[in-house]
C-alpha cells in the first residue's frame, strides 16, 4: 500500500517517485529483481546503498531499444500532425501525455 500511495503523491506533485535501497550489497541477483519490480511498477530510478549497485540500477532504469523504438515514432507521428490532440499509432490511440513520455524517453537515452 505504502508503495502505491508513494507512486500516486509523486505522480500529483509532478515529481519522478524513486524507489528505496536494496540492502544487499552482495546479491546482484537479487537486486536486479528488485529493480524490475520498481521500474515496473513505475518508479523512474532508485537509491543504492553501495557504489557496486550503481551500475545495475543504471542499466536497470535506462530505456530499451524497444521503448526507444516506441518514443521515436511517437515524437514522429506528432511531428507530422501537428496540431493533432490525438492520434493513431499501431492500432492504438495516443494523446499528449504519450508525446511527453516520449520526450522524456528520448532525453534520458541522450
Amino acid at each position: 500500500m505504502v508503495r502505491s500511495l508513494t507512486l500516486s503523491a509523486a505522480h500529483a506533485a509532478g515529481v519522478f517517485a524513486i524507489e528505496t535501497v536494496y540492502p544487499r550489497i552482495d546479491d546482484a541477483y537479487g537486486l536486479a529483481a528488485y529493480i524490475a519490480r520498481a521500474r515496473g511498477d513505475g518508479f523512474m530510478g532508485m537509491m543504492a546503498i553501495h557504489p557496486a549497485q550503481v551500475p545495475a540500477i543504471n542499466t536497470g532504469f535506462a530505456p530499451t531499444e524497444i521503448e526507444l523504438s516506441h518514443a521515436r515514432a511517437v515524437v514522429d507521428s506528432f511531428a507530422a500532425n501537428p496540431g493533432a490532440g490525438a492520434l493513431k499509432l499501431d492500432g492504438e490511440m495516443i494523446d499528449r501525455p504519450h508525446l511527453v513520455l516520449a520526450q522524456w524517453t528520448l532525453d534520458q537515452a541522450s
